[in-house]
């Protein structure tokens, strides 16, 4: 019979806990505070202590402290969205587990089971790779949490803080930002439905049989990789990089496990190593100048990551040779098949039935101009989705800043002044004042 401490300043939920398991006759002593569990962990000994966090008096993180030093014994931590941090402190002391309140009865055995080494059948744990990180900046504004969200204590740990439907307070979100927590964690289904994208991952991994999961981490590893050489402009604002390659990391693992986005983003990278680099930094310069301009939605930065990742999907079927050529030495006849990318893009897209039609339409105008002289179709300003003109900026902030067989890469502020010059009349000024502003220790005024 193992013997358990309970320590909960709450008389009512420490008195349930302790009847609940005194039934599944563990040998239970409560204690109200920890002060009081001090006191009893000096003088008895137990199996398992499990306690809450914040109490009057002594904490359950000064009381573990305590014990690790003077009395060893595992812990099992009460804590919740409101002690994020004193979470990741009672892991680093080294608690064995945690209980996010509120938790069910099997949570709870299941937890016990855990830390005596008793492994149960209802004991189910999530593979690290179902979660995906989100920005705390998702949390700011919102009274209640959609999802189960988890915060991440190792490579092989995480741990839900909120229950969904839980009340979260926004002065404790920013009293997270202020101490530099920039991330959570949701399960992958549910970044699904944070961006708003009726992907039905779930039921695509089910059925898929073409693809290893081997194949799939060795190729978003490349990906990473690219980003890294071919992506990063030298310059560019550190923290502003690092967000977008963290958020369209996370974007690839869950568009890539559908086959068929897959097979779409494999086909870029085997027919041009140049069109996959530059779908990659067209991707992560959208979301910079999205969040330089004051958009903070998942959903909005998914958008331009799809976007940027498919822009080009049409120039899969044009000849390499043309496409490497200088445009202006392009004939008539060759640039007409190259301009022609961005109907098949859009056709391509549409015989898709999970990629949003938003983004398609995005896809559709990054290479219209505000005054109507651009294509396909001619559209002027007030036709555009709001998102395009992101996407056509940082499409063409990529092409100016990759170095390719007939081009040496631009800086990023050399880039900035060429579209500035060349691009006054095409393209609204407002988002080149953004992307400006990622260089704003090289870029002049």
């Amino acid at each position: 019979m193992a013997k358990i401490l309970v320590v909960e300043d709450d008389d009512f939920f420490r008195e349930a806990i302790c009847d609940y398991l005194t039934n599944k006759k563990f040998d239970v002593t409560p204690a109200l505070n920890a002060l009081v569990a001090r006191k009893i962990l000096g003088a008895q000994d137990f199996d398992v202590v499990i306690t809450d966090i914040q109490m009057p008096g002594l904490t359950g993180i000064e009381l573990l402290e305590w014990s690790k030093t003077n009395k060893p014994v595992p812990f099992i931590v009460m804590t919740g969205f409101s002690m994020l941090l004193e979470t990741q402190s009672a892991f680093e002391m080294g608690a064995k587990e945690f209980l996010n309140k509120p938790f069910k009865n099997t949570e709870l055995i299941a937890a016990i089971d855990r830390t005596l080494n008793v492994h149960k059948t209802f004991d189910v744990i999530v593979p690290t790779n179902e979660y995906c990180k989100v920005s705390i900046e998702e949390f700011v504004a919102k009274p209640k949490t959609d999802f189960d969200i988890f915060i991440k204590l190792s490579d092989t740990k995480y741990i839900k803080l909120a229950n969904q439907g839980e009340e979260i307070s926004q002065e404790r979100v920013n009293h997270f930002k202020s101490k530099g927590v920039k991330h959570l964690y949701i399960l992958k289904d549910d970044f699904t439905k944070l961006v708003k994208f009726n992907l039905k991952i779930s039921e695509l991994m089910k059925s898929s049989q073409n693809i290893s999961n081997e194949k799939k981490m060795n190729f978003l590893k490349y990906t990473g990789e690219v980003i890294l050489e071919k992506a990063f402009v030298k310059g560019i604002d550190q923290e502003s990089f690092i967000d977008a390659q963290s958020f369209l990391n996370t974007t690839m693992e869950v568009i890539a496990d559908s086959d068929e986005h897959f097979d779409l983003l494999n086909m870029l990278n085997t027919h041009s190593d140049l069109i996959y680099a530059h779908s990659l930094g067209v991707a992560m310069f959208s979301i910079m100048i999205a969040k330089q301009m004051g958009f903070a939605s998942s959903s909005t930065y998914s958008k331009l990551s799809m976007a940027g990742m498919f822009h080009d999907i049409g120039k899969k079927e044009i000849d390499s040779t043309i496409l490497e050529k200088p445009r202006h030495l392009l004939s008539f006849e060759e640039r007409k098949i190259v301009e022609s990318h961005v109907n098949r893009s859009k056709e391509i897209l549409l015989g898709i039935r999970t990629v949003p039609e938003d983004i398609i339409q995005i896809i559709s105008e990054h290479h219209e101009e505000i005054g109507g002289q651009g294509y396909p179709a001619h559209k002027s300003k007030k036709d555009f989705h709001p998102l395009s003109q992101i996407l056509q900026c940082a499409n063409l902030f990529t092409g100016q800043v990759l170095t390719s067989k007939n081009h040496v890469g631009l800086s990023g502020p050399d880039a900035i002044k060429y579209i500035s010059r060349m691009y006054a009349d095409k393209i609204d000024t407002v988002f080149l004042v953004a992307l400006k502003k990622l260089f704003s220790g090289s870029v002049g005024n």
